[in-house]
């Protein structure tokens, strides 16, 4: 019988635990910081990022916990790996939109909500990035693990002599 060891107990997802770990932590501190910026300003910039906080938040606590209750099957890495997928691209999305929307002023010019804060908007954009990055390293763990785990093989000790197995199932079949 092959038992597949654990993603959660397996070395590469020890890293992608520590990565998905980072991953929240940059999540709420990005959502904290839009949500302070959203009192004033409804950008489309801030409010996307902090939907893709909110929904990270979400979506990794649920895919992490379906995962843990599939952790018997080779397949329960792939619900981390459709969530990380599409997240990566939502928190690349974000970054970008906070780049563009922030890199190409000064810091002179108030830009959110009326405050001249430079340390707020840089702290959102670098924050984005490390949650991007994460999701990415969570990613590659998460694949890595698929292609290179391997199954534990568990052999049952049968200590009956070979005759005895064919009489039985001869005898299972109806044949004795």
């Amino acid at each position: 019988m092959a038992n597949m060891e654990s993603f959660h107990t397996h070395p590469l997802g020890l890293v992608g635990w520590i990565a998905r770990v980072v991953q929240l932590i940059s999540s709420i501190i990005v959502l904290g910081i839009t949500a302070w910026a959203t009192r004033d300003t409804k950008t489309v910039t801030v409010i996307f990022t902090l939907v893709i906080s909110v929904l990270t938040l979400f979506f990794v606590a649920c895919s992490t916990a379906t995962s843990c209750l599939t952790r018997r099957h080779k397949w329960h890495a792939l619900i981390l790996i459709m969530t990380d997928g599409v997240l990566s691209y939502l928190w690349l999305t974000s970054f970008i939109f906070l780049s563009l929307d922030f890199n190409r002023i000064s810091c002179r010019i108030i830009r959110w909500n009326g405050e001249t804060v430079c340390s707020r908007k840089y702290t959102a954009e670098a924050f984005s990035f490390i949650a991007f990055f994460t999701t990415v390293l969570g990613l590659v763990m998460e694949i890595l693990y698929i292609y290179y785990a391997k199954p534990r093989v568990i052999r049952e000790k049968n200590d009956a002599p070979p005759e005895h197995h064919l009489a039985h199932n001869l005898n299972e079949a109806g044949l004795m």
